[in-house]
C-alpha cells in the first residue's frame, strides 16, 4: 500500500507574493520554452519538469516547447536561439543554467528567463524559481534515520553545488540524529559525487563501494545515475531512499521517496510569472507543495508521525535550517 503526505498550496504562496489575474492578457498567446538538461524519460529531474510543463499547458491552455538534452556548452546559444525567435518566458530545469541566463538577459529584456532552481537575479528579466530542496531533504533524512540498523549512512550526487551541498548537510543531519535517538552509537555519513548526472555504471560503482565500507541506507540526487544507485543498493542487500522523483517503484529496496511534485506547481509558477505578479528570485518549498512523501509499507507508524509532526513544523517556520548547513560529514571524490 502506498500512503501519500503532501501539502496542499494556499492561495498566498508566501509573503509578498499574489496569484492575481491575467493583466488582460490571454496566456493562451505567450511563447513559451522550457530547456531540460537531460531526458524526459530520466526518471528523475528532467521526467518531473517535464510533467510540470505538461500541467501547466493543460491548467493555463498555453504551449510549451520542451527542449531535451541541452549540453552544457549550448546553453547560451539555446536561450540566445528562442529569445531570438521572441518566446515571451524561456524557462531551464537546474541551478546550472543561471549562469548562461544572466549572460543573455541583458541583451533581450523582452524576454523572461526562468531558471528552475536557480539563485541569481541580475536584471528585471530574470526570475529565478528556487525551490528549498534542503525542505525535502530534511524529511528523506528523517526516513533515512528510522530506517537504518547500523547508523552508517551513504550520500551521493551527480555534481556539487551550493544547493546540492546545503540539501545534503541538511538530509545527513536529520539522518544520525534521528539515528542516534533510537539508541544507534556512531552515526555517521559518508559523501561522495560522481561528476555525473547520467553516468549509471559510475553511480553504481561509487555506491557498491560506500556499502561495501558499512552503509546500510543510501541517498542518491542525480538523473539517470540513481538507477545505477537503487542498483547498487538492491544488490547489496540495503535500503535506498529516494529523493526528487518518485522511486519507489524502481526495487523493493526503496524504503520511501521525497518527490518533487512539479506538476503541482508550474502552472502557478508560469501564471505569476506572466502575469507580473512574481518579479526577482522566488523561492518555495514544502509549504507550496512542492514536495510529497511516497511511503511503502516498510515506514513505520512512528516514522510517519515524525513526518506529519515535520511537514507542519515547516509550514509553521518553526524549523531553523541554517543549523544544519556546512555540516562535517565525509567527503569522497569518485
Amino acid at each position: 500500500m502506498k500512503k501519500v503526505l503532501s501539502v496542499v498550496m494556499t492561495a498566498v504562496l508566501a509573503a509578498g507574493m499574489t496569484i492575481s489575474a491575467f493583466a488582460g492578457e490571454d496566456l493562451a498567446d505567450k511563447k513559451i520554452a522550457l530547456l531540460l538538461p537531460g531526458s524526459i524519460d530520466d526518471q528523475g529531474w528532467n521526467a518531473t519538469n517535464n510533467a510540470g510543463a505538461k500541467a501547466a499547458e493543460e491548467e493555463l491552455g498555453v504551449t510549451i516547447d520542451v527542449v531535451e538534452s541541452v549540453p552544457a556548452e549550448e546553453y547560451e546559444s539555446t536561450f540566445t536561439e528562442y529569445a531570438e525567435k521572441g518566446y515571451d518566458l524561456i524557462m531551464a530545469a537546474g541551478s546550472q543554467w543561471d549562469e548562461s541566463a544572466t549572460v543573455v538577459a541583458e541583451s533581450y529584456p523582452d524576454t523572461i528567463f526562468c531558471a528552475i532552481n536557480g539563485q541569481i537575479s541580475d536584471f528585471p528579466n530574470q526570475i529565478p524559481v528556487f525551490p528549498k530542496e534542503y525542505e525535502g531533504s530534511y524529511l528523506a533524512g528523517i526516513i533515512a534515520g528510522y530506517t537504518t540498523e547500523n547508523g552508517q549512512f551513504a550520500v551521493t550526487g551527480g555534481q556539487s553545488n551550493d544547493p546540492m551541498v546545503k540539501l545534503m548537510d541538511t538530509y545527513e543531519a536529520m539522518a544520525t540524529k534521528i539515528a542516534g535517538e533510537r539508541g544507534i552509537e556512531g552515526a555517521a555519513a559518508t559523501r561522495a559525487f560522481v561528476d555525473s548526472w547520467t553516468d549509471v555504471s559510475a553511480t553504481k560503482d561509487l555506491l557498491s563501494s560506500m556499502i561495501d565500507n558499512g552503509a546500510d541506507t543510501v541517498f542518491c540526487y542525480s538523473n539517470e545515475g540513481t538507477s545505477g544507485a537503487i542498483q547498487a543498493a538492491e544488490e547489496k542487500g540495503v535500503k535506498f531512499v529516494g529523493f526528487s522523483a518518485d522511486k519507489n517503484g524502481e526495487s523493493d529496496c526503496v524504503v520511501a521517496s521525497v518527490s518533487m511534485n512539479w506538476a503541482a506547481v508550474y502552472p502557478t509558477i508560469v501564471e505569476n510569472i506572466l502575469n507580473g505578479s512574481w518579479t526577482g528570485r522566488t523561492d518555495i518549498g514544502v509549504a507550496e507543495g512542492v514536495f510529497e512523501v511516497i511511503e511503502t509499507d516498510q515506514i513505520s507508524e512512528e516514522c510517519h508521525a515524525a513526518l506529519v509532526d515535520a511537514v507542519t513544523a515547516i509550514e509553521n517556520g518553526e524549523v531553523d535550517f541554517e543549523q544544519y548547513f556546512g555540516g562535517a560529514a565525509e567527503t569522497e571524490a569518485e
